[in-house]
């Protein structure tokens, strides 16, 4: 039989290998170990084309039941690993069937594939039966490394090495491994779907839950609000404001007073509507995060502008509020003027109003304190100087207004309406202010108001063709009146205006710029008329002129002593110089008493003077002449008529001149 304790060392190596070392094998052991080789062989060839890198599974152990040097179900030593190859336990059984018999296993030998990992089988030599002996621990070990049963496939059984235990046992854990990591995934693959499917749920749960609820971290004086409607906050705000109150005291006399009876109100619904829209930009994890905190706290008003009326008529003392110094208007919109402020007198409320102040806007965490009141003068909030000031800073805005701006050139100005619709004067310049405020100085301005003027005000005026504007200038080019203002042609893309608001209250807090918006824009042309007075004293008239041509001549009687050369002797001479018209009257009832250089004194009184024009601080005019009959242009030279230094014109023509010459005209009067 040869060196049978190496009888299966032809089961190493690839499947190619062992076909051929079969169909080399000689002699009844080769005959037997061929056959075995060469039907294995044939089943690893094309298991190997199927995989080369499949794994290797613990093999069984095959021993001959009549062999003297093998007795029993003695493992013969060196026994191999067979490659793991189809599940089938038919195709596994018919393989042994063709090596030991030739032909098929009988069914009742035939043994699963399966089951045969662990077991030894004992096996006949030449014949077609066999039979199973369990072993608990194979001695033989597991398969050695293809390579080495390779390289050794054309060698003599005795050279064949016998694998070791640790080689057997990295093959089963290999294997072992290789079987996990084919069930592993299915389970891996369920549940990242589960995990996905949770992810989801709780998104579309939690943006569903909040859609119209605050969100979590958000507070509202340091009080939580989250998952609350607006409507639950509105009245969570409200009844702070209505049921915080503070004891206070006078003369033996106490009474628990709320804001509301320090003449207080409150925005119960902005304030909700703030905490509604708080974190809504954050990030997806930053909004739903109760970690990330947003505290709404606005400003409740200014302790000292707390009305004791209220609480003095219960307490027995007579009040009476402080008026505060306004900032408005004047009657032709060109400026701010101020009205006086005034002190009050009654019981001083303000240490109570900012004991309930503090007390809303700490959570009510403590309760006020009570307050014992005293009866003191009430000064203003609004004093004069800062009305005065914050005057002034409006005042500055009107003399350079903040230009509105788009492609191709200004459209308009933020003047003193636009001013007014969207200021108001806040005494306290540490306040807090809104969202939508900025101020400079004493002035703050809203952002959402002034939008709102130039949507309904300055907007809705806009035309997309352009229409020339028409001016009157003086000798300056001072505009002293606009015949027609025209616009440039404008067309505002969707939304191109929208931060109007926004950008204007920015440039008001700088005192000056340009808001730019998105806007096609065609400029308007300027046409000027430049008109202007000449007087020529040597021959008695006056010129007027219009873009430096004469439009009109009229005669005139001028001040008692010029020559006719227009020299002038005396104190009641017509001055020269250059002028400009700063005062002018429909009529006007001139009297008055003058002291000659010589000592002697001059007094006159002429009721109802018509169509005045002031054009000498010093009290000189141009106005119609001042008789009881008229005195027509044609009559003048010869009327005798004089003044004392004021220009006098024909009744027939004196109306005509006090339209034409306008506010600024520039008169230039010469000998």
């Amino acid at each position: 039989m040869g060196d049978e304790s190496n009888d299966f060392d032809f089961l190493a190596g690839s499947g190619a290998e062992r076909n051929a070392a079969g169909q080399n094998a000689g002699g009844q052991d080769d005959a037997v170990r061929g056959g075995f080789d060469a039907t294995y062989g044939a089943a690893d060839a094309a298991g190997d084309a199927a995989g080369s890198a499949a794994a290797w599974q613990p093999a069984p152990r095959f021993v001959a039941d009549d062999s003297a040097d093998y007795a029993g179900s003695q493992p013969l030593d060196g026994a191999y690993a067979v490659p793991g190859r189809s599940a089938s336990p038919d195709a596994e059984t018919q393989v042994l069937g063709n090596v030991y018999a030739g032909a098929d296993v009988p069914a009742q030998n035939a043994v699963s594939f399966d089951s045969i990992s662990d077991q030894t089988y004992t096996v006949p030599r030449a014949e077609s039966s066999y039979s199973v002996a369990d072993s608990a621990a194979p001695a033989a070990g597991f398969a050695t490394a293809a390579a080495t049963a390779s390289s050794d496939a054309a060698s003599t059984r005795a050279d064949a090495p016998a694998p070791t235990a640790g080689a057997a046992s990295d093959g089963e854990a290999a294997a072992t491994a290789t079987r996990k990591r084919r069930h592993v995934w299915p389970w891996i693959l369920l549940v990242l779907l589960v995990l996905v499917g949770i992810a989801v749920g709780v998104f579309v749960g939690t943006t569903q839950k909040y859609k119209d609820r605050a969100l979590p971290g958000v507070t509202v004086w340091g009080v939580s609000v989250q998952g609350k409607t607006q409507s639950e906050i509105s009245d969570q705000v409200q009844k702070a404001f209505d049921d915080t109150t503070v004891t206070v005291s006078y003369n033996g006399d106490s009474a628990d007073v709320t804001l509301a009876d320090l003449g207080y109100t409150i925005d119960a619904d902005s304030i909700a509507q703030q905490a509604m829209d708080a974190k809504r930009s954050d990030s997806f994890f930053s909004r739903y995060a109760s970690s990330t905190k947003a505290d709404i706290s606005p400003e409740i008003g200014n302790p000292a502008e707390a009305d004791p009326t209220g609480i003095g008529s219960t307490l027995g003392v007579a009040s009476s509020p402080s008026t505060d110094a306004t900032v408005v208007l004047n009657d032709d919109h060109s400026q701010f003027v101020t009205t006086a402020a005034s002190q009050g007198s009654g019981l001083n409320a303000s240490d109570a109003a900012k004991e309930l102040i503090d007390a809303i806007k700490g959570g009510n965490a403590t309760s006020p304190a009570p307050v014992s009141l005293q009866v003191e003068d009430i000064d203003p909030s609004v004093t004069d100087d800062i009305a005065s000031s914050a005057a002034d800073t409006l005042n500055a805005l009107i003399a350079s207004p903040v230009t509105i701006a788009g492609n191709g050139g200004d459209i308009t100005t933020l003047g003193a309406d636009a001013l007014a619709a969207c200021m108001r004067v806040e005494p306290d310049q540490d306040a807090d202010l809104s969202s939508t405020e900025t101020r400079n100085g004493y002035v703050v301005f809203d952002a959402d108001k002034l939008q709102d003027y130039y949507d309904t005000q300055i907007k809705a005026n806009y035309q997309p063709t352009e229409e020339d504007r028409n001016v009157i200038v003086n000798n300056n080019g001072d505009v002293l009146q606009a015949n027609s203002e025209g616009h440039p042609g404008v067309t505002v893309a969707d939304g191109g205006d929208r931060d109007v608001g926004t950008d204007g209250v920015k440039a008001f807090a700088n005192g000056s710029g340009t808001v730019t918006i998105d806007a096609t824009v065609t400029p308007m042309n300027t046409t000027q008329t430049k008109r202007h007075v000449v007087i020529d004293l040597s021959d008695k008239k006056l010129y007027a002129y219009e873009n430096d041509q004469v439009i009109k001549t009229f005669n005139i009687a001028d001040g008692a002593g010029i020559a006719a050369d227009g020299s002038c002797t005396g104190d009641l001479c017509t001055p020269t110089g250059d002028f400009t018209i700063w005062w002018k009257l429909d009529s006007q009832d001139m009297k008055g008493t003058l002291t000659l250089s010589n000592g002697s004194t001059t007094s006159w009184n002429a009721p109802g003077v018509k169509y005045v024009n002031y054009f000498s601080h010093s009290g000189c005019a141009i106005h119609r002449i001042n008789s009881t009959y008229a005195i027509n242009d044609a009559d003048v030279p010869t009327s005798g008529a004089e003044s004392h230094g004021c220009v006098g014109l024909g009744w027939d023509v004196a109306e005509w001149f006090y339209n034409w010459c306008l506010y600024g005209t520039s008169v230039h009067i010469q000998q």
